[in-house]
């Protein structure tokens, strides 16, 4: 009892997924870290940008988008396919995109944040999406650098005070265990996969790991229409290719 009690006390953010905070005893934990990872075609992006939108539209929690690779045009324009208006919340200042080559991050890590920390206070983001890690980390010559840089931009992720989602390209098999050293350092892990069930394909979401949670442990079935996307608890299934 005095368990749940305590885990009941733990401040968390609701995701803006329907069906996922279910099963995540309500939502993410506050400040924390979580990685998203997943082949092509898995919909990192959607639920990044639903993450930050929902918080935006719902709780009034302005969010930034970090991107190593896309232009602020084009992930505005991904957001329009679900009416997300990203434009209009950005000229409300409660959404910016912040786009740099990941060798120009290493340099403002070295430099304690800069213009990062400016752009994540001066907007007073709650939410801060990384996308991705996959492109930050390939920057370094071995995976030891590679991983004392990361932890040190989620140390400062923390002290920004903003619950943050970074993606990773790193493949990613319902049926085989992944060796990526960079989930470890994350507060949480969640994979997205697109597997083939006989004729068709389908869509599944695992929490692999989401620390000071007790979180489901089955393979969901992930959903998307017009409002984005959905989780179904269970149904998740791997058909023979």
């Amino acid at each position: 009892m005095k368990k749940k009690a305590a885990r009941r006390m733990i401040e968390r953010i609701l995701t803006g997924i329907p069906g996922l905070d279910n099963l995540i005893e309500g939502g993410f934990v506050k400040n924390s870290t979580i990685m998203v990872r997943g082949n092509t075609g898995t919909c990192k992006t959607i639920f990044c940008l639903q993450y930050l939108y929902d918080g935006i539209i719902e709780f009034k929690e302005p969010g930034v988008y970090l991107s190593f690779a896309e232009s602020k045009e084009t992930i505005c324009q991904h957001g329009k396919m679900f009416g997300w208006d990203f434009e209009n919340l950005e000229k409300k200042e409660m959404f910016n995109v912040i786009r740099y080559e990941p060798h120009e991050v290493v340099k403002i890590m070295d430099e304690g944040g800069g213009s990062i920390r400016d752009g994540i206070e001066s907007l007073g983001a709650k939410r801060l999406v990384i996308d991705s890690l996959t492109a930050y980390a390939m920057l370094f010559e071995n995976r030891y650098k590679a991983n004392e840089s990361v932890l040190t931009l989620f140390e400062m992720l923390r002290k920004w005070n903003t619950t943050t989602v970074v993606t990773s390209e790193f493949p990613v098999s319902p049926t085989t265990e992944t060796d990526e050293r960079l989930g470890f350092l994350t507060d949480a892990i969640i994979n997205l996969y697109n597997v083939r069930t006989k004729t068709e394909r389908s869509r599944i979401l695992e929490i692999v790991k989401m620390r000071d949670t007790l979180h489901s442990t089955k393979l969901n079935r992930l959903m998307i229409d017009d409002n984005g996307l959905k989780v179904k608890e269970g149904g998740g299934k791997i058909g023979r290719k």
